[in-house]
């Protein structure tokens, strides 16, 4: 059942579209070249971490893992409501299509960031070629966080319909909560904290401090961070099995 969600995810989504799978290179670089020009042309944004590589450098090495997260969840949360011809008709177990739409968001990302670390360690130096395998780390722990945001989204979606509408603006506010367009560095102290207390600012640090900055890594942050997703998951997945024997009721 996995298998036949995914690739019908994939063969929806992208191969189905006029563009396909282009749209997951063509789309990032497009919203990249905005915050570029915005951010560094316009604003003149400067940080000591990108003075040698490059503002687009920096921001493309945390762009990507946000873009893969952000869509993975957003187009979870509409999974059960797009399938409630199958809810209480078909005896299956609907966390499925929400793990495989996920899994199939989240892998499209990743082959897009694949080739923007390939042509980024050809044609700037100061990328750590050494460290790419230590990004899996982070990679695989946003990934396994996005399915349990998937999984209790697309639960209360069900219930409450304008879940999908109000998580879309909250990445918004998100994004720029997270340090992908500046480092932790340039936040003032007072309020550096509430900053670190949102869960995808370690994820992206560790990717940032790995491939471009001199940082140290921050093992013990990021082990405490795979305990608490890891226990969401599991809280997710008893949400998601204690709601879905209501699930036809409000479709």
């Amino acid at each position: 059942m996995f298998k036949y969600f995914f690739k019908r995810e994939i063969k929806e989504k992208y191969i189905g579209n006029l563009t396909g799978f282009y749209w997951v290179i063509i789309q990032p670089l497009i919203l990249l070249t905005i915050y570029w020009v915005v951010f560094d042309k316009i604003f003149g944004s400067r940080y000591p971490e990108s003075e040698e590589i490059g503002f687009i450098v920096y921001l493309a090495i945390g762009f990507w893992p946000w873009l893969a997260f952000s869509e993975s969840v957003i187009r979870s949360i509409t999974v059960i409501s797009e399938k409630k011809d199958l809810v209480g008709k078909v005896n299956i177990d609907f966390k499925i299509p929400v793990i495989a739409t996920v899994s199939a968001s989240f892998l499209l990302n990743m082959l897009g960031y694949i080739i923007v670390l390939v042509i980024l360690t050809i044609f700037n130096e100061n990328i750590k070629f050494l460290s790419l395998p230590l990004i899996l780390i982070p990679l695989l722990m946003l990934y396994i966080f996005s399915i349990g945001l998937g999984l209790f989204l697309s639960s209360i979606n069900v219930f409450v319909k304008d879940t999908n509408q109000f998580m879309t603006t909250l990445m918004t506010v998100w994004f720029f909560m997270t340090p992908i367009i500046y480092p932790l560095s340039v936040i003032p102290i007072e309020y550096k904290t509430y900053i670190q207390l949102n869960p995808l600012s370690i994820p992206i640090s560790f990717i940032h401090n790995a491939l471009i900055t001199q940082n140290t890594l921050q093992w013990l942050n990021i082990g405490i961070l795979y305990i608490i997703v890891i226990i969401f998951l599991y809280v997710s997945v008893k949400i998601f099995n204690k709601l879905s024997p209501s699930f036809d009721e409000f479709m």
